[in-house]
């Protein structure tokens, strides 16, 4: 009886093979509708691979005209999903990783070695192994298409003597021909001679927008301008003294090149303690002999290579640069120069992708080896490497990512709001160095930070490194970051991530603080000061000073921050008259009664009072007179742009669709509610009808106090995922820590 389940294996596993030969004429049909893929070498292939497996690219300031493109990539399914061992990378690697792709992308082949370079304990060995596996299973995809040369020669016409012969070691009765497969693993197309290949490229590729690129593009000057590997060179030459060019065509098949890391094709992985390989030129000897009698002379085709052609087109890499390694490394340098290796006589073209994993102070152990003349590294190997950094962890939700990895979802319901991000801000706080001179650079007046940020600004830069510009920082810093002030800040990145808790380090402490405090919930700030402050002073010397003190004010400020706006019911309809009002008036004198063509003609005595009251809340309650003024200068040459200007252009854009006015409205919006929780902050029965919300308790207070209470519970819930018993903690917390006189004038 048939298993209906292990036909559909059969019947799968059939339609993947994908070993089968072509014949070049078949070859070269496919370009019709795949030439885009057929004509990839190993760094373009290493493009699109990257950009198949990524699932998301948001940028989220791209209506910003400031946006530098550091944008927030999701590569998930490259290094998470069906992965053994997980990686997570963190906007900053995600961005390097990306942009390296796109330099492949947009230039030819490249003579370098790729380093990715971090500490131990980094995850660069599991990003290497996850990053090779989804190579060779795109390799074996629709997507990921790459062909190899396999000549078969026909024998029937060599005499019964030399037919049996082989036939004897190893044919089939029926077999007429000798398969031999190009060890280099050259694309085919290289296989038609250069002065004809543009010609025939013209002809049989349909995309025009891969046509246009073919001939102008630097990335594909290889498919015009190099020639086959030496061996199958020399086998056409062979050939030809004794047939025509058509029958020797027809000799030429083509199959998929397929990678298989665990046999070294298409990707070769070697640790350091991996012995060298003895034997640096390699043959098949079979072959070797056919070869030789089919042409009457030993030395027509030399079927010599070395193990560089079993990843030409390929991957090779170095999973450190230790021990014998170094051997390897070193080795790669004449290769990387001129893609020239010798093998005996002959000359292998080698055009591989090299990847080395290497810790800090790694290329000393080159230095050292007695192959390098200079202590220091050649000057001329230096100029081959190019280093990308994998350091440890410096966004802070992909550290929670790696927490939920380990512990699982569930550890979130645990934690009161911001609390697991503080615990992993803690953790970066050690990986960040201290001294920030673009920061410096850009805030010119970082006092008005104090009550929520360390001097330092670590915690700023966190915001920054994950993608965010924090809504505290005021007007007009927000203005002042220009891209070129992000891209300095995103550059100091670079000197980071390399000391501090180690990953390893990182889940170990989590762990034992989950174990503590996994119980008290819900986790709060307090547990966090306690375990790395008071139960593990230890670990003080890891975490800059004073940071926790920060972190706690910058906790106290969100939860204030969150506690009134859940308060706060918004009258829209009067902030966005005084609005309108302000914007008229701005353009008039003090003194002027004026009629608002945005509010029905409705008239309005300009004030320097109502003037200083709006700017109050346009700007915060701490703005100085001197940027009052200022405000009103640029909100005058604003107006007039967004509006006149618009107008007489035909766009005809509202005024309240501007930017102008939006932001001025979010910002009024914002200074409003800091003042809705004082006249409640000290009313005792209002801290009851908190303790005792959802009780049967709660039905004695009076109905403001009950209303106010239910729109807080509901407001943190809706918008700011509180519980009932976290929401209940945050609101004591602010009410008995007096945070509202703490943040009075913020």
């Amino acid at each position: 009886m048939p298993i209906q389940a292990f036909d559909n294996i059969i019947e799968n596993l059939t339609a993947e093979k994908s070993h089968k030969l072509i014949s070049f004429q078949e070859f070269l049909k496919e370009f019709q509708t795949s030439g885009h893929l057929i004509l990839r070498n190993v760094f373009q292939l290493f493009h699109d691979m990257i950009h198949h497996y990524l699932s998301e690219s948001r940028d989220d300031f791209a209506d910003d005209s400031e946006s530098m493109g550091f944008l927030n990539y999701n590569l998930d399914e490259l290094f998470i999903n069906e992965s053994e061992k997980p990686f997570f990378a963190d906007r900053l690697f995600s961005n390097r990783l990306v942009n390296l792709a796109k330099s492949f992308r947009m230039s030819s082949e490249r003579n370098k070695i790729y380093i990715f370079r971090g500490p131990a304990g980094s995850g660069k060995s599991t990003f290497l192994n996850n990053l090779l596996t989804k190579f060779e299973k795109y390799v074996r995809s629709e997507e990921g298409l790459l062909y190899e040369v396999v000549w078969k020669i026909p024998i029937e016409d060599m005499g019964t003597e030399f037919i049996t012969k082989n036939r004897a070691a190893g044919f089939g009765a029926d077999d007429n021909f000798f398969e031999v497969p190009c060890p280099n693993h050259d694309n085919p197309i290289l296989l038609i001679p250069r002065k004809y290949r543009a010609a025939l490229l013209r002809e049989i590729v349909q995309d025009a927008d891969l046509k246009k690129k073919l001939f102008k593009h630097r990335q594909y000057s290889w498919v015009v301008n190099n020639e086959p590997c030496t061996i199958c060179g020399s086998i056409y030459d062979a050939l030809a003294e004794r047939f025509p060019v058509k029958r020797i065509y027809s000799m030429i098949n083509v199959r998929r090149y397929l990678y298989n890391r665990k046999q070294g094709i298409g990707i070769s992985v070697f640790n350091s303690g991996d012995e060298l390989e003895r034997t640096i030129v390699k043959t098949n000897e079979r072959i070797q002999q056919f070869l030789n009698e089919f042409f009457k002379d030993s030395n027509k085709v030399k079927f010599l290579f070395s193990s560089y052609a079993n990843t030409n087109q390929g991957i090779r890499a170095l999973m450190d640069l230790k021990a014998k390694n170094v051997q390897r490394f070193l080795d790669l340098h004449g290769i990387i120069s001129d893609e020239v290796h010798k093998v005996g006589d002959i000359e292998e073209r080698i055009k591989s992708l090299f990847v080395v994993l290497m810790n800090p102070g790694d290329l000393e152990n080159v230095g050292q080896h007695p192959k390098s003349e200079d202590p220091k590294v050649d000057d001329s190997l230096k100029d081959r490497i190019h280093e990308i950094l994998v350091p440890y962890v410096l966004d802070y939700d992909t550290e929670i990512n790696i927490y939920v990895n380990t512990f699982g979802e569930q550890i979130k319901l645990r934690f009161m709001p911001h609390v697991l991000e503080n615990f992993a801000k803690t953790i970066i706080s050690s990986r960040i160095k201290k001294e920030s001179k673009a920061i410096k650079e850009w805030l010119k007046n970082d006092r008005i930070y104090e009550k929520y940020c360390d001097p330092d600004f670590f915690l700023l830069k966190m915001e920054l490194y994950s993608g965010l510009i924090p809504d505290w920082l005021s007007k007009e810093d927000k203005d002042s970051l220009k891209s070129d002030v992000r891209r300095n800040i995103l550059a100091e990145s670079e000197n980071e991530g390399h000391q501090g808790f180690s990953g390893r380090e990182s889940i170990q402490l989590f762990n034992d603080f989950y174990t503590k405090y996994s119980k008290k919930r819900p986790i709060t700030m307090q547990h966090i000061n306690e375990f790395f402050m008071d139960e593990n002073k230890e670990l003080k010397n890891e975490i800059p000073r004073d940071f926790l003190k920060h972190l706690t004010d910058l906790y106290d400020y969100e939860v204030l921050k969150e506690v009134k706006d859940s308060m706060y019911s918004y009258n829209e309809e009067e902030i966005s008259k005084s609005i309108l009002n302000y914007l008229v008036a701005i353009t008039q004198n003090v003194g002027d009664i004026i009629k608002n063509p945005y509010l029905n003609y409705e008239e309005l005595i300009v004030t320097e009072d109502f003037l200083d009251i709006a700017e109050t809340y346009l700007m915060g309650y701490n703005a100085h007179i001197s940027a009052k003024r200022k405000f009103r200068e640029d909100a005058v040459n604003e107006y007039a742009a967004s509006t006149l200007a618009k107008e007489i252009m035909g766009e005809r854009k509202h005024i309240m669709e501007t930017r102008q006015y939006t932001e001025m409205f979010n910002q009024f919006t914002k200074t409003a509610r800091e003042k809705v929780l004082e006249p409640y902050a000290e009313n005792s029965n209002f801290r009851c009808a908190i303790k005792e919300f959802e009780t049967d308790e709660f039905n004695k207070y009076d109905a403001k106090i009950k209303e106010r209470v239910r729109l807080l519970f509901s407001t943190l819930d809706e918008k700011y995922s509180y519980s009932v018993d976290s929401a209940k903690t945050a609101c004591l917390y602010v009410l008995d820590n007096d945070l509202v006189k703490k943040f009075r004038y913020y």
